[in-house]
């Protein structure tokens, strides 16, 4: 997928609606909740000018999401007016790109993870430059550089039926990236950019 043509393309995602998947099917806790965190997924050219988007294995510290695949973000500082601050500050500290490269696109759905007790606020992002990475050694264990064309490739994808405590038997999907296996809200998040970019490259 040529970068050239996509960053041109990507901002038309502006205007179009959230599809509003998967994410409902969740208990949610009070809207004032206030442990909030910002996640971005960056999209970005390698150096044969072909689309990617990153995302990290976080290190194994025994926490709820220990070993996961996700993409670079957390929580929110106090001083942070916008969870997009939050966002980009997290995506340079865990993985080195700085926020003044990066271009905001869109906002996405917010999701509530039950493990960590945290509201989830995702962004879509680019950056026009090859990106030279520098690993926060205490938080992410390693990157994963996914083609963005595998986001669209249902090789990647499976559906997989899970049971949860407000809505029974779920169908969710699971994504695998490189023998990645992509699972819980990173995947939700993926599934409903899949659905939201689609539109515009299809």
């Amino acid at each position: 997928m040529d970068f050239l043509e996509f960053s041109t393309q990507l901002p038309k995602i502006e205007k179009i609606p959230l599809p509003g998947l998967l994410r409902d099917h969740q208990s949610i806790p009070d809207p004032n909740h206030p442990r909030w965190a910002g996640v971005l997924c960056l999209f970005y050219p390698n150096l044969n000018g072909k689309t990617q988007f990153v995302l990290i294995r976080r290190q194994s510290d025994g926490g709820p999401h220990s070993g996961q695949v996700s993409f670079p973000g957390g929580r929110r500082d106090h001083d942070e007016v916008d969870l997009s601050m939050t966002a980009l500050r997290e995506c340079e500290e865990e993985i080195g790109v700085p926020r003044e490269i990066i271009e905001l696109i869109k906002p996405m759905s917010k999701l509530y993870i039950p493990p960590s007790d945290y509201w989830v606020q995702p962004f879509i992002a680019l950056t026009h430059r090859v990106p030279e990475f520098f690993l926060q050694a205490e938080e992410v264990a390693g990157i994963i550089e996914v083609p963005a064309k595998d986001l669209f490739a249902n090789l990647h994808l499976t559906m997989e039926i899970i049971q949860t405590p407000s809505f029974g038997s779920v169908n969710v999907p699971v994504f695998d990236f490189q023998g990645n296996r992509v699972w819980g809200a990173t995947a939700l998040m993926l599934y409903e950019m899949r659905q939201l970019i689609g539109q515009i490259i299809s």
